[in-house]
């Protein structure tokens, strides 16, 4: 999947404007007690509108008492995002999927003696058992969010907790189609957007998911509905992932 984000609200001289004051910030930064800065986010995925900050990482020394940037601050207009962490520190730290993310998209700026690019290589890769777990819990899951615990709760009386249910589902069945795809998954803010541009989903995937994610009423008519189109992708992606898994769906529920 490309880093590279097309947005229609891109502003191309905004983009090469940040992309200048975030060098200008990190120079100012760059010491000896720096062992790297990082750009991450909007400016590393070539795009830039209203909405979008410049993203930072500095590692530092550990033990080492820099003059630390703030952690929002705004620059000719440009809110600018700072983060500042021991380079140690974070060789001993696991980081979540949404760092892995993150991090995985960066674009190093200062590393002069490649331990961020060896940190980054060591700490973002999905691995095999990761990728596994992606796909069977997001089979298995979605299918008992959205056929099982959206009808509990229809009979306990709360039919909107039921499409809350579903939702959550559909979250499942997303984590499924990154692992499906070899991808750590995207931070919530980014997952759809991302997933709809991976490369093995169900066929007329945009379409069919937008088709299950309108609520046209909350209804028990209207969860039937949703129902009926999700689970027709997840049948057609089941003997995929169980092929991928070498396992069958009741052997997946079993693990998870």
């Amino acid at each position: 999947m490309s880093k590279k984000f097309k947005l229609q609200s891109s502003d191309s001289a905004l983009l090469e404007k940040a992309i200048q004051v975030a060098k200008e910030f990190a120079q100012q930064h760059i010491s000896e007690d720096i062992v790297g800065i990082v750009f991450l986010g909007a400016i590393v995925r070539e795009y830039f509108d209203r909405s979008a900050d410049i993203d930072i990482a500095i590692f530092k020394k550990q033990g080492t008492d820099i003059s630390s940037p703030e952690k929002f601050c705004k620059i000719d207009d440009f809110e600018v995002q700072c983060w500042v962490a021991d380079f140690e520190s974070e060789l001993n730290t696991e980081w979540d999927m949404s760092k892995r993310w993150t991090y995985s998209q960066g674009q190093i700026y200062f590393d002069p003696s490649g331990k961020v690019f060896q940190l980054l290589k060591d700490k973002t890769p999905l691995t095999s058992e990761e990728r596994n777990w992606l796909m069977m819990s997001g089979i298995t899951l979605s299918e008992w969010y959205i056929n099982r615990l959206t009808w509990t709760w229809v009979e306990r009386g709360n039919i909107i907790s039921a499409h809350h249910m579903f939702d959550q589902g559909i979250n499942y069945f997303l984590d499924m189609l990154f692992g499906l795809n070899y991808q750590l998954v995207a931070d919530m803010k980014w997952r759809y957007f991302c997933a709809e541009k991976l490369e093995r989903l169900p066929h007329n995937f945009r379409e069919r998911i937008q088709d299950v994610m309108i609520v046209h009423s909350i209804s028990v008519e209207e969860l039937a509905r949703r129902q009926k189109g999700f689970m027709e992708m997840w049948e057609e992606m089941k003997p995929i992932i169980e092929k991928e898994v070498k396992m069958t769906f009741d052997e997946m529920l079993q693990v998870v």
